[in-house]
């Protein structure tokens, strides 16, 4: 039996070298950087619409509360502007989360080591803590929502 660490950097990392052709790598960690490595254009694409939603709503809801400001706009107008910007961050910290995944996932391909594979798994932790996080609190509202309205119609 082979004493050979199988999560250990391969002697052919140089240029050009991928894990997953690896022979000196465990069968199930090849299959599992090959498995990563398929879900990394999905990764990198949901990551860059994110960013590009961001910037979108950054520009819209700067639009928006410049036309506040100058008068061209009713005031809920601006108060949408005001809405846009948040919610354009707290698409940024996700997208980033899945870029890095992403990174992550073609340094694992690359390298077949364990480390890169733990980052990628850091990284997409990061970005489903994030969403549920902030599924839980966009319940919290509707819950206070639904009680404020139904106080409102017993009243």
């Amino acid at each position: 039996m082979s004493e050979q660490n199988p999560f250990a950097v391969s002697e052919h990392t140089s240029g050009g070298h991928y894990a997953d052709a690896d022979p000196h790598l465990d069968p199930s960690f090849r299959q599992l950087i090959q498995l990563l490595t398929e879900t990394r254009p999905w990764v990198r694409l949901i990551g860059v619409l994110m960013l590009i939603g961001a910037a979108l709503m950054l520009i819209g809801g700067g639009f928006l509360l410049l036309a506040m400001v100058t008068g061209g706009g009713a005031g809920s107008v601006g108060m949408m502007g005001a809405i846009y910007l948040p919610f354009a961050f707290l698409y940024i910290y996700p997208a980033v989360c899945l870029m890095k995944y992403a990174s992550s996932i073609t340094e694992a391909s690359v390298t077949g080591r364990m480390v890169h594979v733990n980052e990628a798994i850091l990284q997409q932790k990061k970005f489903w803590r994030f969403c549920g996080i902030v599924a839980a609190i966009i319940l919290g509202i509707y819950a206070v929502m639904l009680i404020v309205l139904v106080l409102g119609i017993v009243s």
